[in-house]
């Protein structure tokens, strides 16, 4: 029994430490301004919402100046932040391929 219980303890605590930081995340928005001052980004959901949300890193904004009007996938925090952002095209690049559209 003590060796189940073991194992059982240590994959969970390697399930638990490969989870993404994301709370929410906004697929198919579209970033509509970036503001270096206040370090945010407002970005449009594919729903319609506009909201304007702070940026954990301030390095994200400078990654995101050519994403402006791009659709992209936003991650955000627990605490409001916004952690990620990956671009439509990014995303389609780092996807695996299947055997139906290698031929």
């Amino acid at each position: 029994m003590n060796i189940r219980m073991l194992l059982l303890t240590v994959f969970s605590v390697s399930a638990v430490a490969t989870t993404s930081d994301a709370a929410t995340i906004f697929g198919g928005s579209r970033i509509l301004a970036i503001d270096q001052g206040q370090q945010t980004i407002t970005f449009k959901t594919k729903e319609g919402q506009t909201w304007t949300l702070p940026v954990q890193d301030p390095n994200l904004l400078k990654q995101q100046s050519s994403s402006k009007d791009e659709q992209v996938t936003i991650e955000i925090d627990l605490n409001d932040r916004i952690i990620n952002v990956v671009k439509l095209s990014d995303e389609a690049r780092s996807a695996p391929r299947t055997e139906t559209e290698d031929r």
